[in-house]
């Protein structure tokens, strides 16, 4: 019996000498100060069920969930969730708090703690306040997502700063005053979104030095004046959404490769490209007859002419030669002076931008 209890102290003993040799060490990728930084955020932010807000993207709902439940001291912050480290440094690189439930508004600069962050995300949540100047200092940002909150006030000249962004969205808020004049210096941006607020003023000329913006929605704002007619300058220009602002004048006759530009108050003759896939241009102050250069849009699959004034008949063969058309849309057409009528009734479904 002595014989066995000796040979199982020994092999006890090996076994807990070889497993402290040959354990890995068990250390925090992540930074101390960031983890302090994070856990500032969090303090300073509620989360509130009446703020949980889901979305809907091309992979179908994605349902709001708390993340920063999972949020603790004394835990490695890499692992929370909504957090993203690089892997080599521990740096945090990525913020993405959407739908997060989230209420509240940041009172410190606590964000510029996280000077590495690339990826800033807080869409839909119930943020309000001011955009604070010292997001500026994330040098490294190259996407920046506050949409669907209710941030307000002035969008701040600093973001001008922010030269690695790519992407750029504050849409669904309620912001205030001009676009500056600083977002032209924005030259790798390619996809900015700052419809849904109350901005105004006349189309913001320097976002046309941003020659790699590829989408541009304006929907939704108060923007008056006249769209620039170099606008379509933007080489890799593929989407406008300028809807329900208080736009005037002319309509370029190379806005209309764009797929939205409506609700707005623009008239004037029209001149239509071969290869125009999507063409809308409903609740605007069109008026004549439908221009029967569009029965040459042989490509074309959307197509919005909702309460165009035709001051007469419509010739409906206009439509006959286009194959590839999916929708038309054709609400509230004035066919004859003095009556509204609907001719054709079909909801247009624009891509996500």
């Amino acid at each position: 019996m002595s014989t066995i209890l000796t040979t199982l102290s020994f092999l006890f003993f090996f076994t807990f000498n070889f497993q402290d040799v040959f354990a890995v060490p068990s250390t925090h990728l992540c930074h101390p100060e960031q983890r302090v930084a994070l856990l500032e955020i969090k303090k300073e932010l509620e989360i509130s069920e009446s703020s949980c807000q889901g979305y809907i993207n091309e992979n179908g709902i994605v349902s709001p969930y708390p993340k920063t439940e999972s949020w603790k001291n004394n835990t490695d912050c890499c692992y929370w969730d909504g957090i993203t480290c690089d892997a080599k440094t521990g740096k945090v690189i990525e913020l993405n708090l959407t739908s997060s439930c989230l209420y509240g508004r940041f009172h410190s600069n606590t964000l510029q703690n996280l000077g590495f962050l690339i990826v800033l995300d807080l869409s839909f949540n119930e943020l309000y306040g001011q955009i604070l100047p010292s997001v500026a200092k994330l040098s490294h940002l190259t996407s920046f997502d506050i949409s669907n909150n209710k941030f307000s006030g002035q969008i701040p000249y600093s973001i001008g700063n922010l030269s690695r962004l790519a992407a750029l969205d504050i849409s669904g808020n309620n912001f205030v005053g001009e676009i500056p004049s600083t977002f032209g210096r924005l030259n790798q941006l390619t996809y900015l979104r700052v419809g849904s607020n109350k901005l105004s003023g006349n189309f913001p000329i320097a976002i046309l030095n941003l020659t790699n913006l590829s989408v541009l929605s304006l929907y939704y704002n108060q923007f008056t004046g006249t769209l620039p007619p170099n606008i379509t300058s933007l080489p890799d220009l593929e989407y406008l959404y300028a809807d329900n602002n208080d736009f005037v004048g002319t309509l370029h006759y190379s806005l209309s490769t764009i797929p939205s530009v409506t609700n707005n108050q623009l008239d004037g003759p029209l001149l239509l490209p071969s290869k125009l896939l999507g063409l809308s241009l409903g609740s605007n102050r069109f008026r004549g007859p439908i221009p029967i250069s569009i029965s040459k849009l042989v490509n074309l699959q959307v197509l919005d002419m909702s309460h165009w004034n035709t001051q007469g008949p419509v010739d409906f063969n206009i439509f006959s030669h286009l194959k590839s058309l999916i929708t038309l849309d054709m609400v509230y057409v004035l066919l004859v002076p003095g009556r509204v009528n609907i001719s054709i009734s079909v909801s247009l479904s624009y891509p996500a931008f």
